[in-house]
């Protein structure tokens, strides 16, 4: 996203606009970006293969969350069909603006980009940013409530407070980002939306961690002395499966907002005072995290697979009664 300019440099948000109106105000925006003319020069083949690898596998986002949604009214619990379907239509929302973006005008960076195609771009990537932290956390709720792990505050697991909480960040989003297109020094508030988004995901990512290490807990107190004796069962199998992939997801996400946050704060902020900022870092940090944004897709659609068509394969107590009573039959078979 684009920069307040230098004395000698006048550089835009993602990009810049038209030159004929690049001395605009209302052109002009918060963040820093590269030099395009020069940066797309440089990165040569590089800049084709981000714009169109990570747009293609944005489009691929969108396409198995409408799958999803489709597979989801069969295949899925009516208890947990709501929080599913609004998962996978906010993650619907998130791969097609994230791929729209990235290939009709990528970064803003085109040289005849308008002000109202800058203006739409910025809201539609903040749009698609919140989307993506939203069905994260709503996958973790999904996730306690199957495998009945207690995880902080009890008003923090239900699916409408989740949603407010969404609701609330897109708007205040939208307002910031209108604020700041029209008052330019008020871009302390675009720093506070993206402090909290990358704070709240944080505390998300550590969530999976904890919520991961907590279900195996349970499940091994519940097994007792027995549990180190079926490591071969497939019930056991699926759960140390999960709760693998919860702590990957854990990682991804804490590297994930981890570098949000440093470019809050760093020098591809709203408080940075650098014109241009430059190319290669600048590509290398907008490439880590489309790919960890992806990778945060991924992880979600295939936590949700593995959590299971019903909650009896992913609760440990359920998980736990019926190894014992498979236990109790096996040991009263006669020889």
């Amino acid at each position: 996203m684009t920069s307040n300019s230098n004395k000698d440099e006048k550089p835009h948000h993602f990009s810049s606009s038209n030159e004929s109106t690049g001395d605009s105000l209302l052109s002009k925006w918060a963040e820093p970006s590269p030099n395009w003319l020069k940066a797309i020069e440089e990165w040569n083949w590089l800049w084709k293969a981000h714009v169109h690898g990570f747009g293609g596998l944005f489009v691929l986002v969108a396409l198995y969350a409408i799958m999803c949604c489709i597979a989801s009214r069969k295949t899925v619990l009516t208890q947990h069909r709501a929080r599913r379907t609004v998962m996978n239509f906010i993650l619907l929302v998130a791969g097609f603006l994230r791929s729209l973006i990235l290939f009709w005008d990528p970064y803003a960076s085109s040289s005849d980009t308008t002000d109202m195609q800058l203006l739409f771009c910025i809201i539609s990537w903040g749009i698609s940013t919140a989307c993506i932290t939203s069905s994260f956390s709503i996958m973790l709720l999904i996730f306690l409530e199957t495998t009945k792990t207690s995880l902080g505050p009890a008003h923090f697991k239900n699916l409408p407070c989740l949603l407010s909480i969404t609701l609330v960040n897109v708007v205040y989003l939208l307002m910031s980002d209108l604020v700041v297109w029209f008052h330019h020094e008020a871009k302390v508030m675009i720093f506070t939306c993206h402090v909290t988004f990358a704070v709240w995901g944080l505390a998300v990512s550590v969530g999976y961690s904890v919520a991961g290490i907590r279900m195996w807990r349970n499940l091994k107190s519940s097994l007792g002395r027995t549990f180190f004796n079926r490591a071969l069962d497939r019930d056991l199998r699926r759960l140390k499966r999960l709760f693998i992939l919860m702590c990957w997801a854990s990682c991804v996400g804490i590297f994930k907002f981890s570098l949000s946050l440093y470019n809050a704060i760093g020098e591809y902020g709203v408080f940075s005072d650098i014109g241009y900022v430059k190319s290669w870092p600048w590509f290398a940090v907008q490439s880590s995290l489309r790919l960890l944004e992806f990778l945060m897709c991924f992880f979600i659609f295939l936590i949700a697979f593995r959590n299971g068509k019903n909650n009896s394969h992913t609760n440990p107590e359920i998980c736990s009664n019926e190894l014992n009573q498979r236990q109790h039959l096996e040991s009263n078979v006669p020889n």
